[in-house]
């Protein structure tokens, strides 16, 4: 959401911002979800990626530092599945396969916002 300001609204990075920002939320609320089913305690405290991503300037430093932390989380991703217990492997699954659509919207924008 920080950074849907940096563009006008309902333009092509507004929007694919905001896809991102709705899948990131649905993200983790399965999250949450499958943590309460586990009996695992959690918060809602946001962590340093936020405070990260809201310290940046620059449409473009922005979106690159959020292509970052997507690839991160690809790569977690990646090395948790196998271990998860089948409900959480087919969220999980499904939450790479959502990061992977963001990162690529997210790489196409960033193309087209000029360096500084």
């Amino acid at each position: 959401m920080v950074f849907l300001g940096d563009h006008p609204r309902d333009s092509a990075p507004w929007q694919v911002l905001r896809r991102v920002q709705a899948d990131e939320a649905h993200n983790c609320a399965v999250i949450g979800k499958l943590l309460d089913r586990a009996g695992v305690p959690h918060s809602h405290v946001t962590g340093d990626f936020f405070a990260k991503a809201f310290a940046l300037q620059g449409k473009r430093e922005r979106i690159e530092f959020l292509l970052r932390g997507l690839r991160w989380a690809v790569k977690r991703f990646d090395g948790a599945l196998m271990r998860l217990p089948e409900e959480a492997r087919a969220a999980c699954a499904s939450m790479r396969e959502s990061h992977l659509r963001s990162i690529a919207a997210c790489e196409a924008i960033a193309g087209k916002i000029p360096a500084p």
